[in-house]
């Protein structure tokens, strides 16, 4: 696949985290992990932090010097890709420049959602993707059971 034709890598770092769901959101089936996980890199992102939104079961990040955010490089293979995970994401994120660091040190430029919300809706709480899987993954994937992600599958 040309190069041009790829979208810029994406940091996860919250509900999109969880395999099951991202397989959902990017395939339309919860069960897909496998090829779905080979897309996924440990990274963190530096200058930002992470809170939790409150009375909702994910995260949001915002720009913070002395910070860092763990989470996942995501190389996308195709842009209908990309689009499903916008439309997953909504208006209330916006898809932002950051420089990734990968666990060898090296450093890789791609967009992370940042949160473009009212700063009173962040709790000081922290969000743990280990509790969201344990308490709310389940939840999630059956509230999306049956429903489809809006974007083609071809580019």
């Amino acid at each position: 696949m040309d190069e041009s034709s790829k979208p810029r890598p994406l940091f996860i770092y919250g509900t999109l985290r969880a395999r099951p769901l991202l397989a959902w959101a990017l395939t339309g089936d919860a069960t897909n992990t496998e090829p779905i996980s080979a897309l996924a890199r440990p990274a963190k992102v530096r200058g930002h932090a992470r809170y939790t939104v409150r009375s909702r079961d994910y995260p949001a990040v915002v720009k913070k010097d002395g910070h860092e955010v763990d989470g996942d490089l995501l190389v996308l293979e195709t842009k209908s890709m990309r689009k499903k995970l916008d439309d997953f994401e909504g208006e209330i994120y916006t898809p932002t420049s950051v420089d990734v660091v990968l666990e060898d040190g090296s450093v890789v430029e791609a967009d992370m959602y940042v949160w473009a919300g009212d700063q009173d809706a962040l709790s000081d709480e922290p969000w743990e993707l280990d509790t969201f899987v344990k308490e709310r993954l389940e939840d999630w994937l059956d509230l999306f059971e049956g429903m489809e992600m809006i974007g083609d599958d071809e580019d």
